[in-house]
C-alpha cells in the first residue's frame, strides 16, 4: 500500500492519547502462518470459546466486506448455542456505521457513489470552461465513474485539494507534459466537490476518517477484543482506524499470511509474500508509534491438523510452488490440470466434475468455489451452463444493471421528454413491459409507426391515426372493415401507450429544479404501477426457484428510489432544464451496481480470484488460466499513469499501487488460489476463444506439470471437448438434460457409420424407459435423419393456395427459378418484410416509372415530340411532374426531413437526365413510343399470355411493360421493348437459357403475339433493352468540353440487351452510329455492317428460338409450381447467389454444412452450345 498519508497526519494526536486513554493490558498480537495453516480456524475457535465462557466482553471479528456473510455462517455453525450474542462480525464500513450510530458522529445525510456522480456531473458542467484537460473527455462514457474513483483514492490516501495545488510547484511534476494541467483540473473539481458537500452531506469515503475520530467515544469497544482476518493489506485510512483500535480495545489480533522466517527478513517488492510482509511491518511500526506492546507472534505451521493434511499433493504444492529447483512429487487425486477446447467445453467439464464430487465424494455445493481472474469472459456462459446442469450458484460480484427494464424505462422516458417522440426512445419505453400494454399491441403500434413514419406531435395531437400505406403512387381506396377494426384497436393502444408519458412531459414542462423532475419521474412510476409489476416479476421468479432474479427486481427498485431521493436531496432546488437534469440523472443510472447476498446456503460460489473470500473449501476450480490472464497483464488505470504516480510519490503524495506493483502482487494471488482447496484443485484453460482463435496456456500450467513430474511419470493434462470422443465417455453421463444433448451427438456418429461406446446404447435405453423422456429422445432420433429440405406440397394444397389456374407475373416465375422455397414463402405464404417509412430501391423505381409515364402522357396531351424538346421545356415539365409526385410517395415521405427534401432535388436531376437521354434516342432514331406502362392480363390493354401446362392446367401470365417502341423499316414494322431500371442491369444469353431473366423476352412475345392491338399488320422483333435511370458522375484527369461530357454520359447510360441483327434496325435506333454506338449495345463498321463478335445482335431465327425456349421454361416453371415444388434449392452462377439479399434466410436456414443443402450450380456454357441446344443449328461466325 501507499506510505500512509492519513497515518502521518494523525500521528501526533495518537501519541497524546496513547498516554491518557490506553486501556489496561492493551496488546497487539499477530497470528502468522502460510495458507492452510489454520489462521481463520484459530480466530473462529478463539472467538467461539471466548464467547462461550464470557458473555460480557464484546468480541469484534473484522473481515472484508464480501466475507461477512460466510463468516457469520461459520460462527453460527461452531457456536454451541447456535447464536452469536456478544460476537459482532463487521467490515470496516459496518464498524463505522456501528460506531457512528452510538456516538452520533454522522450528522449529515450520507452521500453514496450515485450521489457523488450526480454532484460531479453538475460541477463538471458548471466549470467545464475552466478545464485544461478534462474539457475534451467529460462526455466520454465512464469518465465520471473514473473521477469518483480518483477522488475516493485521494481520500483513502489522505490527499487534499490543497496538497494537489502545492505539488504543482514541484520540479518533478513539470517534467511530465500533461500532468500539471491534469492536477490543476483535479484540484479544481476536488475543491469544488468538497465545498459543495461541506456541512450538507457525509461522503461515504470519509466514513473511516470519521470512524477513527470517534472510536475513542464508542463504549462498546472499551476493553473489547478484536480479531482482524482475511486482509492482505490496508489503506492509510484503515491503518488510522487500526491505530485507534489499539488505543481503545483490550487486545487486537491480526492474521497475516506469512511464514515465520519471512518476518525476520527484508523482502523485496518482487517477492511473492511482499504484500503481507509489508502489512506486518507497518502494523509493527504502528504499534510502536502508539506505544502498544507486541505479544509474541502466534506462529502456525503444518505440524498439526491443517487444510492439506489429507492431501499430500496439495500440501506439496503449497510448500514447493514458490521454491526454485527440481524437486517434484508424484501426481495425486487432489490436483487436476485440464485443457479445454473452448470456454464452453471448459465450463461444461467443471459442471460435470462438480456433480461427480457431490455424488461420489460426498461434497455439498457450498464446499465448492469457482475462481476466475477475468470474469468478463465467463459471466454469460457460466450461469447458462450451470443452470442447464441444475447447479445452484452465487455470483460474488457487483453487477451493473443497465439492462434492467426499470432503468431503460426511465432513460427512454427522459429522452422522449427532452428530444421528442421519436421512434427509438418511444419503443424502448414501450418494450420494457412496464407499460400497461400487451406485447401484441406494442408490436401493432411499432409496425404502424415504422410504416407511416409516425413521430413527434402525431403521438400527442389527439387526432386519430388514419394513415394507410399506398402500394403505388397516389393510390386512393376505401378502408376495408378489417382495416377499420384494426385502426380502432390501434388508436386505443396509442392512447394507453402515450398517457403516462404525456403526463410526464406536461409535468416536466412545469419543472425547474431537480426536486421537480424527480417528483415527476416518481409520478410516472406510480401512474404505470411499476411497483406492482416488479413485485409480480419477483414473485414469479421466486416460484420458479430463481431466487437471485427475485431479489434483483427488489434491489433495482430500491436503488432507483435511492437515486431519486439522492438527486432531489443533493441538487435540491438548483435550477435545471430538462437537458441538464437528463445528463445528471442518466449518469446516476449508469452508476447503479448491485451486490447481492447469496440467496441460499448450499450453492457453489463463483467469484473473482481477487475479491472472493471463503477459507473453508474442499474443492476449488480455477478457470481461464491463460497467458496474459493469470498472471494478469497489468494495465494502467485510473486518473494517473504509472510514471505520473512515481512523480507524485517524489513530491510526497502516495497513492494506490501502480500497474508494476500490481503485477508483483499477481504471484501472491496465484498462491492464494492454488492453496484455497483442502481436497481437490482443478486448474484449466481454454485452447481457443469463441471465434476459434488459439489461446496460449499460462506459464502456471507448465510450472504445475514440472512440480508433479518425477521421473517418467507425468501429471496428466486432461482434455475437455464439447462432445464425447470415446475417452471417458462415462464422465458425460451426469445430468439427464445435458446428457441427452451428448447422446444426440454420439448417435449422429453412429448414423455416419462410426463405432461408438456401447455405454451410449444403455443411455439410450434408459431414456426410452423413462416416460417423461420418451418424447424428447424421439425428437433426438428424428433429428438424426433430418435434412434441411422441404417436401412437395400436395395437389389439394396447391389448389387452395394458388387456385386451379395459375395467375403469375414474370418476376414471380423468375423468383421460383432462383429458389422454389423463396417463391413459396413470397407468393404461397405471402411473407414480406415489415414496411418502413423510408426510401428504398423499390420506392425509387416506382417513382421513376411514374415520372416517365407522366412525362410521356404530358407530351401526348400537349402534342409535343420527344425529338423536338428543348432543355428548358424538359426541365419545366420535369419540375412540374416531380413536384406533383413527391407528396404522393408514402404519405409525403420526401417532405418529411431535410435529407429527403435534398434528395428530391437529386430525383429531379435524375428524371431530367433520363428524359434528355430518351430525347436523344428520339432525335437520332425513328423508334417512337407506342405506349408506356402497358398492362397485359386481367383488365390490361393487352390480353395475358396463356400457356397450357403438361398436366392440362393453365398458367396466365400478366404484368406491365414499361415502354413499347415501334418503327417502320423497309422490311416491315419493328417493335422494341424497353425496361426501365434504377439500378444497373444487363442481359446475358446464359441467364435467359437458365431461366434467371425471362422478363424482356416474355414481354416481346406478348407484344408480338398481340401486335394487332398496337399496330396494323405484322410486326418483327426490334430489340429487348434495359434503360438505366441515373445521373452519372463523370470523373476525368483533364478538363472536358460540354460536348465531351455529354458523350461520356450517353455512353454511361447506353442501353443493354439485344436487338435485331439488321444494320437497318440499328440505324433506326441510332442514325449517327459509326463504330461503337453511344445509345445501343452494338457497333457498325464503315461499311455499315456489324463487327465480328457482336454478341448483342440476334438474327430473326435466334429471336424466334429464344422466345420458344423462354416459353418452354415458363411452362416448366408453371408445372413445377402446380406440382407443389417448394424445395430449398438456390442457384449459384459466377459467384452470384439469390441468398445474398434474400429476405427469408432466417426461415430457410440454408447451410452448406447441413445435409440436404447445396446450390444448384449453373455451369458456364459456350454461346454456340446454347444456340445449338435451343434449336439454332447454324450460328453465324461473328457470334
Amino acid at each position: 500500500m501507499g506510505s500512509g498519508n492519513i497515518h502521518k497526519r494523525n500521528t501526533s494526536d495518537i501519541k497524546k492519547r496513547s498516554i491518557k486513554e490506553r486501556g489496561i493490558g492493551v496488546t497487539l498480537r499477530f497470528i502468522i502462518g502460510r495458507a492452510g495453516t489454520g489462521k481463520t480456524h484459530t480466530c473462529l475457535t478463539e472467538i467461539v470459546e471466548r464467547a462461550s465462557r464470557d458473555s460480557s466482553t464484546n468480541l469484534i471479528y473484522l473481515v472484508p466486506e464480501q466475507a461477512t456473510f460466510q463468516t457469520e455462517k461459520a460462527i453460527l455453525q461452531r457456536h454451541p448455542a447456535g447464536g452469536i450474542m456478544n460476537i459482532q462480525v463487521l467490515s470496516f464500513q459496518r464498524l463505522a456505521w456501528r460506531v457512528l450510530q452510538e456516538t452520533g458522529g454522522g450528522l449529515f445525510p450520507p452521500l453514496n457513489e450515485l450521489g457523488k456522480i450526480l454532484i460531479l456531473r453538475r460541477l463538471v458542467e458548471i466549470h467545464k470552461e475552466k478545464f485544461k484537460v478534462f474539457g475534451r473527455v467529460i462526455e466520454r462514457p465512464g469518465f465520471l465513474e473514473t473521477l469518483v474513483k480518483g477522488i475516493s483514492e485521494f481520500k483513502l490516501y489522505a490527499v487534499s485539494p490543497q496538497l494537489l495545488e502545492t505539488c504543482l510547484q514541484h520540479e518533478e511534476i513539470n517534467r511530465h507534459p500533461s500532468l500539471p494541467d491534469k492536477l490543476a483540473d483535479l484540484a479544481l473539481i476536488y475543491q469544488e466537490f468538497e465545498a459543495y458537500i461541506k456541512n450538507q452531506y457525509l461522503d461515504t469515503d470519509d466514513y473511516l476518517d470519521l470512524l477513527a475520530n470517534n472510536i475513542h467515544r464508542a463504549s462498546f469497544l472499551r476493553d473489547a477484543e478484536v480479531w482482524v482476518d482475511g486482509f492482505h493489506g490496508f489503506t492509510p485510512q484503515e491503518y488510522h482506524v487500526l491505530s485507534e483500535l489499539l488505543l481503545k480495545c483490550a487486545r487486537v489480533n491480526v492474521t497475516v499470511c506469512l511464514a515465520e522466517e519471512h518476518t525476520r527478513k527484508l523482502l523485496p517488492e518482487t517477492h511473492t509474500f511482499y504484500p503481507p510482509w509489508e502489512t506486518y511491518q507497518r502494523l509493527r511500526q504502528l504499534a510502536f508509534e502508539v506505544n502498544c506492546p507486541l505479544e509474541k507472534d502466534d506462529v502456525l505451521d503444518f505440524s498439526g491438523e491443517h487444510r492439506f493434511y489429507r492431501r499430500r499433493d496439495l500440501a506439496f504444492l503449497e510448500n514447493s510452488f514458490l521454491e526454485e529447483g527440481k524437486v517434484s512429487h508424484p501426481p495425486g487425486a487432489g490436483l487436476k490440470l485440464v485443457a479445454a477446447a473452448n470456454r464452453r467445453a471448459e465450463i461444461e467439464g467443471v459442471a460435470r466434475e462438480i456433480i461427480r464430487l457431490c455424488r461420489e465424494e460426498g461434497y455439498r455445493y457450498q464446499d465448492v468455489a469457482v475462481l476466475l481472474r477475468d470474469f468478463s469472459q465467463y459471466e454469460l456462459l457460466l450461469p447458462t451452463i450451470f443452470s442447464d446442469y441444475e447447479i445452484p450458484y452465487f455470483l460474488d460480484m457487483k453487477r451493473p444493471v443497465h439492462h434492467h427494464p426499470l432503468l431503460e424505462l426511465l432513460r427512454a422516458a427522459l429522452e422522449v421528454v427532452e428530444k421528442g417522440w421519436n421512434y427509438d426512445p418511444v419503443f424502448r419505453y414501450l418494450k420494457t413491459d412496464l407499460v400497461p400494454l400487451s406485447r401484441q399491441d406494442v408490436d401493432l403500434l411499432e409496425n404502424y409507426c415504422l410504416a407511416h413514419g409516425i413521430r413527434g406531435s402525431r403521438w400527442t395531437d389527439g387526432r386519430p391515426w388514419q394513415y394507410r400505406r399506398s402500394l403505388t403512387l397516389g393510390e386512393e381506396r376505401e378502408l376495408t372493415q378489417g382495416e377499420e377494426t384494426e385502426l380502432r384497436r390501434l388508436n386505443k393502444a396509442r392512447e394507453r401507450a402515450a398517457a403516462a408519458l404525456l403526463a410526464l412531459q406536461n409535468r416536466c414542462k412545469k419543472s425547474h429544479t431537480a426536486q421537480d423532475y424527480c417528483f415527476s419521474l416518481f409520478r410516472l412510476l406510480e401512474d404505470l404501477g411499476v411497483t406492482w409489476k416488479l413485485e409480480f416479476w419477483s414473485k414469479k421468479a421466486e416460484e420458479a426457484g430463481r431466487l437471485e432474479e427475485a431479489r434483483l427486481h427488489a434491489q433495482v427498485w430500491d436503488k432507483v428510489m435511492e437515486l431519486l431521493d439522492q438527486t432531489a436531496e443533493v441538487l435540491g432546488k438548483e435550477p435545471l432544464n430538462i437537458t441538464e437534469f437528463s445528463q445528471v440523472f442518466n449518469s446516476g443510472l449508469e452508476g447503479i451496481q448491485l451486490g447481492l447476498i447469496p440467496p441460499g446456503l448450499d450453492q457453489v460460489l463463483v467469484g473473482s480470484l481477487e475479491r472472493s473470500r471463503n477459507p473453508d473449501l474442499k474443492g476449488v476450480f480455477v478457470l481461464g488460466v491463460n497467458e496474459g490472464v493469470l498472471p494478469a497483464r497489468s494495465l494502467e488505470e485510473g486518473l494517473f499513469f504509472d510514471d505520473e504516480r512515481k512523480a507524485l510519490a517524489e513530491t510526497g503524495i502516495s497513492l494506490a499501487p501502480g500497474s508494476e506493483k500490481r503485477l508483483y502482487g499477481e504471484q501472491f494471488l496465484i498462491y492464494l488460489a492454488l492453496t484455497r482447496a483442502s481436497d481437490f484443485l482443478w486448474v484449466s484453460y481454454p485452447m481457443a476463444d469463441g471465434d476459434g482463435k488459439a489461446l496460449a496456456p499460462s506459464p502456471l500450467i507448465a510450472r504445475l506439470r514440472e512440480l508433479f513430474t518425477p521421473g517418467e511419470e507425468k501429471l496428466a493434462l486432461a482434455v475437455c471437448t464439447v462432445e464425447p470422443t470415446g475417452d471417458n465417455d462415462e464422465d458425460y453421463v451426469v445430468h439427464s438434460y445435458r446428457t441427452l444433448g451428448y447422446l444426440a451427438a454420439v448417435l449422429r456418429q453412429a448414423v455416419e457409420g462410426k463405432a461408438i461406446n456401447p455405454l451410449w446404447w444403455h443411455v439410450y435405453n434408459w431414456y426410452i424407459d423413462q416416460k417423461e423422456w420418451q418424447k424428447p429422445v424421439s425428437r433426438v432420433v428424428q433429428g438424426l435423419y433430418h435434412v434441411n429440405q422441404e417436401a412437395r406440397i400436395s395437389r389439394e394444397q396447391v389448389r387452395k393456395i394458388y387456385g386451379t389456374t395459375l395467375l403469375a407475373s414474370i418476376s414471380r416465375l423468375e423468383r421460383f427459378k432462383a429458389c422454389p422455397f423463396a417463391h413459396f414463402l413470397a407468393y404461397g405464404l405471402k411473407l414480406k418484410a415489415r414496411p418502413e417509412f423510408k426510401l428504398g430501391a423499390p420506392d425509387l423505381g416506382q417513382f421513376f416509372h411514374k415520372a416517365l409515364e407522366r412525362f410521356y402522357q404530358y407530351l401526348q396531351d400537349h402534342e409535343l415530340e420527344w425529338a423536338e424538346l428543348t432543355m428548358e421545356q424538359a426541365r419545366e415539365i420535369t419540375e412540374e411532374i416531380v413536384n406533383e409526385l413527391v407528396p404522393q410517395l408514402q404519405n409525403e415521405l420526401l417532405l418529411s426531413t431535410a435529407r429527403y427534401r435534398y434528395l428530391t432535388g437529386k430525383l429531379k436531376r435524375t428524371v431530367l437526365r433520363a428524359v434528355w437521354v430518351l430525347r436523344e434516342h428520339a432525335r437520332r432514331g425513328t423508334f417512337r413510343p407506342l405506349g408506356v406502362e402497358i398492362a397485359f392480363g386481367k383488365e390490361g390493354a393487352l390480353p395475358g399470355l396463356q400457356l397450357t401446362l403438361a398436366d392440362g392446367s393453365t398458367i396466365i401470365l400478366q404484368g406491365r411493360i414499361d415502354r413499347v417502341d415501334g418503327a417502320a423499316g423497309d422490311k416491315g414494322y419493328y417493335l422494341r421493348i424497353i425496361d426501365f431500371k434504377s439500378g444497373s442491369s444487363s442481359l446475358s444469353l446464359l441467364e435467359i437459357y437458365y431461366g434467371l431473366k425471362l422478363q424482356l423476352l416474355t414481354y416481346l412475345d406478348v407484344v408480338l403475339t398481340h401486335a394487332p392491338h398496337l399496330i396494323e399488320g405484322e410486326a418483327y422483333p426490334g430489340g429487348v433493352l434495359y434503360f438505366t435511370i441515373k445521373d452519372p458522375f463523370i470523373t476525368e484527369k483533364g478538363p472536358l468540353s460540354p460536348a465531351e461530357i455529354e458523350k461520356k454520359i450517353l455512353r454511361e447510360l447506353k442501353m443493354k440487351g439485344y436487338l435485331l441483327k439488321d444494320p437497318e434496325v440499328a440505324k433506326m435506333m441510332d442514325a449517327e452510329i459509326s463504330g461503337p454506338s453511344d445509345l445501343i449495345p452494338v457497333s457498325l463498321s464503315k461499311e455499315q455492317e456489324f463487327y465480328k463478335g457482336t454478341a448483342n445482335a440476334l438474327t430473326l431465327e435466334e429471336f424466334t428460338k429464344l422466345r420458344q425456349h423462354v416459353e418452354k421454361i415458363l411452362k416448366e416453371i408453371g408445372q413445377e409450381i402446380m406440382e407443389g415444388d417448394v424445395g430449398i434449392q438456390p442457384y449459384q452462377y459466377k459467384g452470384k447467389r439469390p441468398c445474398t439479399y434474400c429476405l427469408y434466410a432466417r426461415v430457410c436456414r440454408f447451410d452448406l454444412s447441413v445435409p440436404g443443402n447445396s446450390y444448384r450450380v449453373l455451369k458456364e456454357r459456350e454461346a454456340g452450345e446454347i444456340w445449338y441446344e435451343i434449336g439454332v443449328k447454324e450460328v453465324a461466325e461473328d457470334e
